[in-house]
C-alpha cells in the first residue's frame, strides 16, 4: 500500500481533528492534500485550501483530477490565497478561522511554504495553531495544517515540531522515501 492510500484511508476514519502533516516534498504532500479535498468535494462538503499562489495551485488541482471551477462556483472549494510574508499571514489567519461555516462539515488544507528562519516566526505560527486549536471544538470536521520541514531552520527545528505537537490531535510525517508514520494524541 503506498503513503497516499495509507494517508488517504487514515484520514478518511478521522472524525474533526486538527492534523499536523510534515513533509519534505510539496509535490508528494500535495497528493494526500488533494486527495483529502476532493473526497470531501465528491461528499459535498465545504473544502477550503490555502496557498501563496492560487493560480499554480489550480492548475496542479486540475491536473490531480479535481474540477476546479465548478467546484469553486457551486462555492464548494475556496481557495484562500495567503501573503508571501509571514508576518502578513499572521494577521489574516485568525479571522479566517473565525469565519468558518458552521453548518455543515468542512475540509481544511493549511499550507505553510515560509521560511521559519527565525524563532519570532516560528514563535508567532505556534501560536497560531495553538489559538487554533484552542477553537477547534467549533470547527465541524478536519483541518490540516502542511509544514514544510526543509523550510525551517535547522537549529530551530526541533523545538518548533515539538511545540506544534502540542496544538494537534493527529501527526503525519511524510519522508522523501514515501513513508509515512502516524501518531495520534486524542
Amino acid at each position: 500500500m503506498s503513503y497516499t492510500e495509507i494517508g488517504h484511508e487514515h484520514l478518511e476514519k478521522l472524525e474533526d481533528t486538527h492534523i499536523l502533516l510534515f513533509h519534505e516534498e510539496q509535490k508528494k504532500a500535495e497528493e494526500i492534500e488533494f486527495k483529502f479535498i476532493k473526497t470531501g468535494l465528491d461528499k459535498k462538503q465545504t473544502c477550503f485550501y490555502t496557498t501563496n499562489d492560487p493560480k499554480k495551485l489550480q492548475s496542479r488541482m486540475e491536473k490531480f483530477g479535481i474540477e476546479v471551477n465548478n467546484n469553486i462556483e457551486n462555492g464548494l472549494l475556496n481557495i484562500v490565497h495567503i501573503p508571501k510574508e509571514f508576518e502578513e499571514y499572521e494577521k489574516m489567519i485568525m479571522s479566517k478561522v473565525e469565519g468558518l461555516p458552521q453548518d455543515g462539515k468542512i475540509r481544511v488544507v493549511s499550507t505553510h511554504y515560509f521560511d521559519f528562519n527565525k524563532e519570532s516566526k516560528t514563535e508567532s505560527m505556534e501560536e497560531i495553531e495553538q489559538c487554533v486549536d484552542d477553537r477547534f471544538h467549533k470547527i465541524p470536521g478536519n483541518f490540516i495544517c502542511s509544514f514544510h520541514v526543509p523550510s525551517v531552520d535547522k537549529e530551530l527545528a526541533p523545538q518548533f515540531m515539538k511545540n506544534l505537537l502540542d496544538s494537534h490531535h493527529e501527526i503525519l510525517f511524510l519522508t522523501k522515501e514515501e513513508k509515512i508514520e502516524k501518531f495520534s494524541f486524542v
